[in-house]
């Protein structure tokens, strides 16, 4: 008899704990969808004026090299830089909606598009120029991708690589400071890597 009244016990806890679960999700779905309302009612905004990025190509050493890999790189940054990128950062397509619009979502999309590719272009880049025994140039790309805010962890890798070859420990503590304002999911492993190659 004990038994059966702690089961009943037990099982009215669990009752308890399951609406009160159901009862926080369902809020929590009721407000994104609210919130997803206004968004899509949100007027067009003007975004002529925001922070879009240009693609330095007169400091990369755009048709010096013989290289395959290197010429498609290049084809690829010459023709995004004639496109508009954008790091929109982790915003969510409400977000974007939100402030920018839902009329401007699509080319918002667009844009941050641009700048993925941008981003995974530079490490692509920066490694076949490594290899070719250009560790300046490469520098170069890598810190230009550093500078707009790239997430790849390849980026900040391969550039602590060039620091350390030089002896300068100092940058790579200016690249872990970067890395720790990213907003990102790759931000943990990035520090985590970075500071191993400080250690080593």
């Amino acid at each position: 008899m004990r038994f059966l009244g702690l089961f009943i016990i037990i099982c009215s806890i669990l009752s308890l704990l399951r609406k009160k679960h159901t009862k926080r999700q369902n809020n929590i779905s009721d407000k994104f969808w609210e919130k997803e309302r206004i968004a899509n009612q949100t007027r067009r905004q003007d975004i002529r004026d925001l922070p879009y990025i240009t693609i330095p190509l007169e400091k990369f050493p755009i048709g010096i090299l013989e290289n395959d890999t290197i010429k498609e790189c290049e084809n690829i940054l010459s023709e995004l830089s004639e496109k508009r990128i954008l790091n929109l950062g982790t915003q969510t397509n409400t977000d974007l909606k939100l402030a920018y619009g839902s009329a401007n979502l699509s080319s918002l999309t667009e844009y941050e598009q641009n700048f993925t590719t941008l981003c995974q272009t530079l490490v692509t880049y920066a490694s076949a120029l490594l290899s070719e025994e250009q560790p300046s140039s490469a520098q170069t790309v890598l810190e230009y991708g550093i500078s707009i805010g790239s997430d790849v962890s390849q980026n900040f890798l391969l550039l602590a690589d060039i620091y350390k070859s030089q002896g300068a420990v100092g940058k790579i503590e200016e690249l872990i400071a970067t890395a720790e304002q990213l907003d990102s999911l790759m931000k943990h492993s990035i520090l985590e890597k970075l500071n191993q190659k400080l250690e080593e």
